[in-house]
């Protein structure tokens, strides 16, 4: 292989390295404004849970009866794009 050959073929992953760059921080974006939301739902909701509507009763008898396994559910699903975010993050700066 000549020196001309290895130079495009280096410049064609370059290019392609890009875009998968640019793919990711369009990705990382709208998991950031993903995350955003529901981190505002879930303040909205224990603000005032009757946005969610129940009533007030209605929500504490909800939280008796377990249904805080949804809560815990929705915040473990926020940590896991938490984490997926750090990683992207992480690996956009290591390239």
């Amino acid at each position: 292989m000549n020196l001309s050959n290895k130079i495009s073929g280096i410049e064609l992953k370059v290019r392609e390295l890009a875009f998968k760059l640019e793919r990711l921080k369009r990705e990382n974006a709208v998991l950031r404004d993903e995350n955003k939301e529901l981190r505002m739902e879930i303040e909205a909701l224990q603000v005032n849970p009757e946005a969610n509507g129940h009533s007030s009763a209605e929500t504490l008898d909800n939280e008796e009866n377990g249904n805080d396994l949804a809560s815990d559910q929705l915040k473990e699903k926020i940590d896991q794009y938490i984490k997926e975010i750090d990683k992207c993050i992480e690996w956009l700066h290591n390239y």
